[in-house]
């Protein structure tokens, strides 16, 4: 007799298989479908396809980010302590929850109650690391007023620096670039490096932590979602700008909707490799941080308009591996 299939099993009820459907879907960029199969699940009890809902909900288009939190709430009610440690990050990326990080403190600790590993390793980490430092006295060096490029020495710990590599390791792929007519992202053969984007879904109380730290330091509050960014020897990110050019019409329609990306932030997570600087072509300069150090530049210039001379580039390590934390921000014009 021939196996069942899993949308045969699905349909028959089948929880675990109604959440592998979903899963299926989701991984084919079929939200709905992905959504439909996960509500069929939750509404026959499953806290799990209540969290997965909700965070289909809060990372896929169309995102819908009311519902999803609420979803995600339940399933930590019901029990989930996957759902537990989201609540935790989601607490703590709200700047308008008071004691934001003593609820996402409290979220965690249930969250590894009910066994979360995760949510324990966050508490571990957090109870031992030294306090939060005050991120708008940390020592800053002008490099340039025209372009505005700024040095920040000690921005993170070595400890912070090792959580992110190792929270990204698992998950590297070929880096890729914005697609500005699909509004998706596509590899490209001028940028041969690997990455991982920190979705909520990857994202924890700590990555938080320092994302906290960068809005203080840069004064914005829009931010995209954080990457990784690893260069093995010969592995390069070629010249390129990271401002959108609202010439193109598919990135107008992106700044209408979430604004220029005026800044980027990057963050020097290790050292022990030869070359790999970041370079400025047209300010004939390079920089190459210690661990912990961040370079800040923003790609526009004083009046708001995309500022050529930002034209930059990650170098190729010629020996040993180079990673790095990368941050984009986003505002509006008023």
């Amino acid at each position: 007799m021939p196996e069942e299939s899993l949308e045969a099993r699905a349909k028959r009820g089948e929880i675990e298989a109604q959440l592998a459907l979903g899963r299926q879907h989701e991984s084919g960029n079929n939200a709905e479908a992905a959504r439909a199969w996960f509500a069929t699940a939750a509404k026959a009890g499953s806290a799990a396809g209540l969290r997965l809902l909700g965070l289909n909900l809060l990372t896929h288009d169309p995102i819908d980010a009311e519902p999803g939190i609420a979803m995600m709430r339940a399933a930590a009610d019901k029990g989930d302590a996957e759902a537990a440690s989201v609540c935790a990050v989601l607490a703590a990326m709200d700047p308008n929850l008071p004691d934001r990080w003593t609820v996402a403190r409290r979220s965690l600790a249930i969250a590894a109650e009910l066994g979360s590993a995760s949510a324990r390793a966050q508490l571990d980490f957090l109870e031992a690391a030294p306090p939060d430092p005050d991120a708008s006295s940390l020592p800053r060096r002008v490099v340039f007023s025209s372009p505005r490029i700024s040095v920040i020495e000690g921005c993170a710990t070595d400890a912070e620096c090792d959580w992110m590599i190792d929270r990204a390791r698992p998950h590297l792929r070929r880096a890729r670039v914005y697609d500005p007519n699909s509004g998706g992202f596509r590899t490209e053969q001028g940028r041969s490096n690997s990455s991982v984007e920190f979705d909520i879904a990857r994202s924890d109380v700590v990555l938080m932590r320092l994302r906290a730290r960068i809005s203080t330091i840069t004064g914005l509050h829009r931010l995209e979602a954080s990457s990784v960014l690893h260069y093995a020897p010969g592995e390069a990110f070629e010249p390129h700008f990271d401002f959108l050019d609202p010439a193109n019409p598919g990135y107008a329609r992106d700044i209408g909707k979430n604004g220029q990306r005026v800044a980027t932030f990057l963050l020097y997570l290790n050292e022990g490799y030869e070359g790999g600087e970041t370079a400025f072509p047209k300010l004939d300069w390079r920089y190459k941080g210690r661990k912990g150090d961040a370079l800040l530049f923003w790609n526009v210039d004083a009046a708001g308009q995309p500022d050529t001379n930002t034209f930059h580039a990650g170098l190729p390590p010629t020996k040993g591996e180079k990673w790095l934390f990368s941050q984009w921000l986003r505002q509006r014009r008023t």
